[in-house]
């Protein structure tokens, strides 16, 4: 990725945006996002025969478009290295079905919601993410404030989703019935 010299209306010098900082920020998103799908995928065969069962299904696919928005992203910003960082992706999602968090098949246990609780966190730090890009979208030219807008609002509903979810099973974890 090559440096893009900005300057205000005025003429006057703008901060750069730092390009092998920002290559090697997307890369590392981009390495969690291909293992965070796998953990996706996991929670649907997880809730596969529930009422969640199409919830997990839907995620699972609006995962894997934001993947290939972000390689989109990364590719028009011209890195040549995100098949590296895929296929170390690939290793780290192979390495997380080894967690016993992503190995749940009881719905109703503990660890189930603790698996809800992680797919929260590696939603919080998409979304995260799509915000820094937003913030450097004015001093990098190649990246689209309204696609980033986008991402990042579809990323606060995912995770409302998701909360939903752990809100509505709750009880059944951690309510004694009679």
């Amino acid at each position: 990725m090559s440096e893009q010299p900005r300057t205000g209306p005025d003429g006057t010098a703008r901060a750069e945006v730092q390009s092998d900082k920002l290559e090697a920020y997307m890369l590392g998103h981009y390495m969690g996002a291909l293992s965070g799908v796998r953990l996706f995928d996991e929670a649907a065969t997880t809730w596969a025969g529930t009422p969640y069962e199409e919830r997990f299904a839907a995620f699972v696919g609006e995962i894997k478009e934001d993947i290939g928005r972000l390689e989109a992203m990364i590719d028009r910003l011209g890195s040549g290295r995100r098949q590296v960082a895929k296929g170390l992706g690939t290793v780290t999602g192979i390495a997380s079905r080894l967690n016993p968090l992503s190995r749940i098949r009881e719905r109703a246990g503990i660890a189930a919601h603790g698996e809800l609780e992680m797919l929260q966190s590696l939603v919080v730090a998409k979304r995260s993410m799509w915000v820094t890009l937003l913030e450097l979208a004015p001093a990098e030219p190649r990246l689209d404030a309204d696609e980033l807008r986008q991402l990042e609002s579809k990323a606060a509903d995912q995770y409302d989703r998701l909360r939903a979810v752990a809100e509505e099973t709750a009880g059944d974890r951690f309510l004694a019935r009679d």
